[in-house]
């Protein structure tokens, strides 16, 4: 059973989503049912999410969808290249030429995958560098030492290791000397993926 407040929340996001044909962001939420804090917005969003009334696609701006909706297209890609065989990174070895194909959409595509590009370095030293292109599995959990997405105060959104604590708190930790980790409250917290992939181009 939802609230009073949950059941405003579901009714503005349907009538907004065939009013505009996107969905609203939490601010207009908030504005349009009265709400001081997006905070409070937020709980009651996750509350819908929680009962099965709408989901997040994260990693979108206007990513919130009725569970009933069933205009999302299911896309996927197919991109193949020749896999040529292995080359040696230590001991030199005979290269054996292979035949076959690598397709790189059944590497990286997947349901609830999403790609994130890098901007800055504070993850090098796990040889994420500025510029490349993560592939991210959507979720809201994480395992300890997962690189993940997560949004700090429903604001600020940063790639980083997961630390979980004893005391119950994260820790945020950069791959790089120069960045200082961060440790939160769990409620401050909110996981939006799990790094799967990497992709990277030279010039």
């Amino acid at each position: 059973m939802l609230t009073e407040r949950q059941q405003d929340t579901l009714d503005f996001i349907r009538n907004y989503l065939n009013e505009h044909n996107k969905a609203p962001l939490i601010s207009e939420i908030s504005k349009g049912l009265g709400i001081v804090s997006q905070g409070t917005t937020h709980r009651y969003i996750q509350a819908l999410v929680d009962q099965g009334y709408i989901e997040r696609l994260v990693g979108r701006t206007r990513g919130l969808r009725l569970i009933d909706d069933n205009t999302e297209s299911d896309e996927t890609f197919s991109l193949k290249l020749p896999y040529m065989g292995k080359v040696a990174a230590g001991r030199l070895i005979e290269a054996v030429p292979d035949e076959s194909e690598i397709d790189l959409g059944d590497m990286f595509s997947g349901k609830d995958r999403f790609v994130l590009k890098v901007n800055g370095d504070s993850m090098i030293d796990k040889a994420i560098m500025s510029g490349d292109y993560v592939v991210m599995q959507a979720q809201l959990t994480a395992n300890h030492g997962d690189i993940v997405l997560a949004l700090v105060d429903f604001h600020d959104a940063t790639l980083k290791t997961l630390l979980i604590n004893d005391d119950g708190t994260l820790t945020l930790q950069p791959a790089n000397d120069n960045y200082d980790p961060v440790t939160l409250p769990a409620d401050r917290v909110m996981i939006q993926g799990v790094v799967v992939g990497q992709l990277r181009t030279y010039p």
